[in-house]
């Protein structure tokens, strides 16, 4: 009997059905939940260097000014990522132009560049640390309006990702009919695509905001360039610096443990009480389709008006996104020392290696619990799975790094332990990206085709693979997508469970450290051409697979 088959016959039974949900419940609680959120349990532990921070009135202020760049910066950075996110997920969906394959591929490529070495880029594109200084105008580039711009990199592709799986699934004869009536374009999508789109762009904003609240490595980079890493921190940068022992030296502490534990349980606290607050916002939003304004409509959907759009987004992405993130082979134009090319492509074949094995793993468990979260959201456990999926994003990726070392300390003892800690780690932050993109996808399909399907004779499996399955196709590739990606780019998380586990980020920050910008440009083109490739033969299996269907 195959395997499919076999799971065939035994979704049948609803007893079996349960304890296959139980069991991926209690992988996603042991080996996700609590190694992520041991940090606040080990507060209590601590409680003495942490009761000390409260007294010291210096750090409390740099605490809590931490806090509020991440919170406002991460606010800012989602904001803008919706305005030009929309637009150009409609590009990539609803129009038909040359090269769209090629710029389908190039919109996920920042996420597969080491953070570490897309700050350094960044600082290096928009003209610091000296600063942009424009004549007449005496504007500077702060650091805050660089982390601006760096988050920016780092989100825009998950807010584009993320409404894009859920426009493919919109039929757009929906608004083909309502132009055949009289209706304007602006008209068609602003009362019926725009309303559908409300659970993409929850996945989209939780996914943004969460990924600028926990970035790490590429902030901590960009400040140290700028040469403002003591003196302007990022709840993640703050944790980073107070690891080193600079930071400590810095601020005078022999132990800098209360001070990341507080900030780190402050930051998880608060993210978590902000997401549920915009998210229920979100919900309750409602676009307003009953009035229509004729003229209007007609005049913005003709004309100039549609062309500056979208002239504008392929310029945001070209100038703000693209540009940015791949200056650092500006340093291509200079001698290239002697490259380890086996230690580089070791370090390629564990980076592959881990995130196969989380991409894997966060589908498995991800589908199941991400079902249960959108057929069955009103539940009190449909709840509490729902939040609990976002503790993973908002940690700062050191602070959860850290929080897995501690978790795991009885077992962490190097070796091949250390790759297998390093898995669990990318599995804990890159699960909620997949789970999140299916979520939005199930919610907009309706619960009616299964159950039609079952009434016939099909299995609850069968419902599932023929039926939902296709449906939600898009937005399975695209988490997973993202998920690798991440997975691939990731620094801080990495340094912090273990030092001798080298991915390439690691091995491409160890030549930064040492100064040798132009061998760590040299090995991201290696990296990037080795994902450009990957990713694009993915879609074209896709693109067939999806011709044939």
């Amino acid at each position: 009997m195959s395997p499919f088959k076999w799971i065939n016959n035994i979704s049948n039974n609803e007893k079996y059905r349960k304890a296959w949900f139980a069991f991926v419940c209690l992988i996603f609680i042991t080996l996700i939940v609590i190694p992520s959120i041991y940090v606040v349990f080990r507060m209590f532990a601590e409680w003495g260097p942490v009761s000390g921070v409260f007294n010291d009135s210096e750090m409390m202020s740099i605490i809590s000014g931490a806090i509020w760049n991440s919170f406002s910066i991460a606010g800012i950075v989602t904001v803008i990522d919706i305005l030009v996110g929309i637009p150009m997920a409609w590009i990539l969906v609803r129009k038909q132009f040359k090269g769209k394959r090629y710029l389908d591929t190039l919109m996920d490529m920042p996420l597969a560049f080491p953070t570490a070495v897309l700050g350094i880029s960044i600082v290096m594109f928009w003209g610091a640390p000296e600063g942009i200084d424009i004549p007449g105008t005496g504007l500077v580039m702060s650091p805050y309006l660089m982390m601006i711009l760096l988050h920016i990199i780092f989100t825009y592709p998950y807010m584009v990702r993320s409404l894009s799986a859920i426009l493919e699934q919109i039929e757009p004869n929906y608004e083909t009919a309502a132009m055949t009536l009289s209706a304007s374009r602006f008209t068609a999508v602003r009362t019926i695509t725009l309303p559908l789109f409300r659970a993409g762009l929850v996945t989209g904003t939780i996914l943004c905001f969460a990924r600028s609240l926990s970035e790490t490595g590429g902030t901590f980079i960009a400040l140290d360039m700028m040469g403002v890493e003591s003196s302007f921190f990022t709840g993640p940068s703050f944790i980073a610096f107070m690891k080193t022992a600079e930071g400590q030296l810095e601020y005078g502490l022999e132990d800098a443990m209360g001070p990341m534990i507080l900030i780190s349980v402050l930051m998880i606290v608060l993210a978590l009480v902000l997401l549920v607050v915009v998210k229920a916002l979100i919900m309750r939003f409602k676009i307003p389709v009953k009035r229509v304004w004729p003229q209007f409509g007609r005049k913005i959907s003709r004309g100039a008006i549609p062309k500056l759009k979208d002239g504008f987004s392929i310029a945001f992405l070209a100038v703000i996104v693209l540009l940015p993130t791949f200056y650092i082979f500006m340093y291509l134009t200079q001698p290239i020392a002697d490259i380890d090319y086996a230690a580089l492509l070791g370090a390629t074949g564990i980076s592959f290696l881990i995130a196969g094995i989380a991409v894997i793993f966060n589908i498995v468990f991800g589908i199941p619990i991400a079902l249960y979260i959108a057929r069955k959201r009103n539940t009190k456990f449909g709840k509490l799975l729902d939040s609990l999926v976002n503790v993973p994003l908002i940690i700062p990726t050191t602070a959860l790094g850290f929080s897995l070392a501690l978790f795991w300390g009885s077992i962490y003892a190097g070796g091949s332990l250390s790759l297998i800690m390093v898995i669990l780690g990318h599995i804990s932050f890159t699960f909620p990206l997949v789970v999140r993109n299916i979520v939005g996808a199930v919610e907009e399909v309706d619960a009616s085709y299964e159950e039609v399907a079952m009434t016939l004779g099909a299995k609850p499996f069968q419902a599932f693979s023929k039926v939902l399955m296709p449906i939600i196709k898009s937005s399975i590739i695209a988490g997973a997508i993202l998920a690798f990606t991440r997975s691939l780019g990731e620094t801080g998380a990495t340094i912090a469970i273990s030092d001798t586990v080298n991915t390439v980020p690691v091995y491409i920050l160890n030549l930064i450290n040492n100064d040798n910008y132009t061998e760590a440009a040299f090995c991201s083109i290696i990296l990037i051409a080795i994902c450009f490739v990957f990713m694009f033969a993915v879609r074209i299996v896709i693109n067939r697979g999806g011709r044939r269907a």
